[in-house]
């Protein structure tokens, strides 16, 4: 449950920069894993290979999500600027996800390398935690 409620507050801080400066923020990708995987480890209470699944995949699904929503505003307000309109739904179908997340994914070659670094900080935080001597990281 914490996992996914730091996903969604990743998301909203990711959209309201993007709302504020008007370009994609790719290099905020990252933080998406380390904010989940943080949500994770204090919600199970201890790292270790579940922890660092789960930390994956609801990053993963965050990500999809907050990624679909900042590049609908980006093109929305493309189109604007170019006096025309496209309407992109706000509560979407996967079809409409998977299309926008593709655009924004091959746009540009650092949204797909940063989500990478967001899937492997959650997996490595997930996994070590984030207690330098943690106990059930021993043995």
């Amino acid at each position: 449950m914490f996992g996914s409620l730091t996903g969604v507050l990743a998301g909203a801080v990711w959209y309201v920069v993007v709302l504020g400066t008007s370009s994609t923020q790719a290099y905020l990708i990252p933080a998406f894993g380390v904010a989940v995987a943080y949500g994770v480890h204090r919600g199970m209470r201890r790292p270790g290979r579940d922890a660092a699944l789960i930390s994956v995949a609801i990053t993963a699904v965050a990500l999809t999500f907050a990624m679909f929503y900042v590049e609908r505003h980006l093109l929305q307000n493309w189109f604007h600027e170019n006096h025309d309109a496209i309407h992109i739904p706000l509560v979407p179908y996967l079809d409409w996800v998977a299309s926008v997340v593709s655009h924004a994914l091959h746009k540009s070659p650092s949204p797909p390398v940063y989500s990478l670094l967001a899937l492997v900080a959650a997996g490595w935080f997930g996994r070590q935690g984030f207690e330098p001597l943690d106990p059930a990281r021993r043995g």
